[in-house]
């Protein structure tokens, strides 16, 4: 298993508008069938202050790559992240293998 966390410093008082979207994005990719384990929306408790997180659990890279296409492909995604890029400051990008879990 692969995670693919992806860590946005969203714009002082934007934090809805963009929990919003990112909830609209992820319920398209459940309807147009993205293959994937989990996905987690997270919002700081702690640490920078408007801080979202998003992690999607996957099986492996093949999974990866077709999200991947997918997200890049459909209209529905391009437009909603067009929406999101004027919220958020900017982002970081990592991809982690699952060890153990319990």
């Amino acid at each position: 298993m692969i995670i693919e966390r992806n860590e946005f410093r969203l714009k002082f008082g934007k934090a809805r508008e963009a929990i919003n979207i990112w909830k609209e994005i992820l319920e398209s990719g459940k309807k147009a069938g993205v293959k994937v384990h989990e996905i987690r929306l997270l919002t700081d408790m702690s640490g920078p202050s408007y801080s979202l997180v998003v992690e999607i659990q996957m099986t492996s890279l093949t999974d990866l790559n077709q999200k991947n296409a997918v997200w890049v492909t459909t209209e529905v995604y391009r437009n909603l992240y067009e929406k999101f890029i004027p919220l958020c400051e900017s982002a970081h990008r990592e991809y982690f293998t699952i060890e153990h879990s319990i």
